[in-house]
């Protein structure tokens, strides 16, 4: 039990999933049994070929991964769990029990290959690493091969371990599907990813230049490196090969849904800056709390640049952390919008299942909050999730309504957007 505390995988936790996946068990789309033993399988897959790691000469194995502090049990644990929650709502109806485990594993491969690798791009790469590194994780996403290191270094190795369980989604997609026509959406959504991840480097090395950024473009251009869209396209690639001809309502909900899942996972970001902004304060990274701060004025660009300690105090005191949060809610709420919408069109989709899950990944990312300000105002805006989405846009400042166009802007702008012909 000591060791699941450290890996966030303690009773409480477990508890937690336990409720609110049986309160989910009231969607058409969730049995909870059915859930909780897929779960458990594509968990024991994952760490069986995790085992596989230490056979490659090239690859670091996985109890050293987890030495280092790259790899922990909750990511691959949380991204199947997480993984389940969302792809049951879309395949339920279209696909037998083996192909939702297979599309459950590739976003398990997927979220936990990602989460490794931005752990050795953020401490152990240098800025030419990190963008090659990148590049390969394309690679490894989209045509599940990669130019492997192999001059023996554990760091090199660790990041081939990172690229190996990439392509491990890769090949359950295509072993399964082949490569539909949503695979194509698949690819393009890597690339804008990883577009974003590198210009996160980009602003990295570039000191962050805030006075040039607009929280606009944060979230235009750098909060793209979310895997979201990435996710939903897997599903609905192993969706269009189960189900075989797509009519046009069910395109037009595959296009609300996706634009909805980009939306809330671009949401986790802003819940995650707020956790994250002594950190990246220190290590020059770019953060939108301090950028909704100058748009606001509430701190200045000498407040950012002297680092000053005070700084955090008065992003405490000020507001901005609220503020923030309440940002990353007016993404969640238009995201959410796009999934109400998206019910009036399919007859094999459980929106309403996934819209519950859309609230579960707001409480998954402000947990972190809670762990850290151990306080009651924290705890507050924790369960603020499970508030009806009405309530929740009451509590948003009206001088933040603003950003609500910079949400839409960017779902109405996507190029997730596909059409009947695409299909044909």
């Amino acid at each position: 039990m000591k060791n699941g505390k450290k890996e966030g995988l303690n009773l409480l936790y477990k508890l937690g999933a336990l409720l609110l996946l049986k309160y989910m068990a009231k969607y058409p789309s969730i049995d909870f049994n059915r859930v909780i033993n897929t779960t458990r399988i594509v968990i024991r897959m994952f760490e069986a070929k995790l085992k596989e790691l230490e056979k490659d000469e090239n690859c670091l194995d996985v109890e050293s991964l987890k030495q280092h502090k790259l790899l922990k049990e909750k990511h691959y644990v949380y991204a199947a769990f997480l993984g389940a929650l969302s792809s049951y709502p879309i395949l339920y109806k279209v696909a037998d029990e083996k192909v939702i485990t297979s599309a459950i594993f590739a976003k398990t491969a997927m979220g936990t290959s990602c989460k490794v690798l931005d752990n050795v791009n953020d401490t152990l790469h240098s800025f030419d690493d990190a963008i090659n590194s990148m590049h390969n994780y394309y690679l490894a996403l989209t045509t599940g091969h990669f130019n492997v290191k192999s001059d023996g270094n554990w760091v090199s190795k660790a990041e081939n371990s990172s690229h190996v369980m990439a392509s491990w989604a890769y090949d359950t997609i295509t072993s399964i599907c082949g490569k539909p026509k949503m695979f194509n959406v698949y690819v393009r959504d890597v690339e804008e990813c990883i577009k974003g991840q590198l210009e996160s480097f980009y602003q990295k090395r570039d000191k962050y230049a805030y006075n040039n950024l607009t929280l606009a473009d944060y979230s235009q251009r750098i909060s793209g490196k979310g895997i979201g869209k990435i996710w939903v396209d897997m599903d609905f690639c192993f969706f269009e090969k189960s189900l075989g001809k797509i009519g046009y309502d069910e395109i037009k909900a595959i296009n609300l849904i996706g634009k909805s899942l980009d939306l809330i996972f671009r949401s986790t970001l802003f819940y995650d800056d707020v956790v994250d902004l002594k950190e990246d304060l220190e290590n020059d990274i770019v953060n939108s709390t301090l950028m909704l701060g100058l748009e606001l004025g509430k701190v200045s660009i000498e407040d950012i640049i002297s680092k000053e300690p005070t700084l955090i105090d008065k992003v405490g005191k000020n507001g901005l952390i609220s503020d923030t949060i309440s940002v990353g809610d007016i993404f969640y709420l238009a995201g959410a919008s796009y999934l109400t919408k998206a019910k009036t069109y399919s007859k094999f989709m459980d929106s309403d299942a996934l819209l519950f899950c859309a609230k579960v990944l707001r409480l998954f990312n402000l947990r972190k909050l809670v762990m850290e300000k151990k306080n009651f105002k924290s705890l507050a805006t924790f369960l603020q999730s499970l508030l009806p989405l009405k309530i929740l846009m009451l509590i948003i400042p009206p001088y933040l309504n603003r950003y609500y166009k910079a949400a839409f802007d960017i779902a109405e702008n996507s190029k997730w957007i596909i059409d009947e012909s695409t299909f044909s």
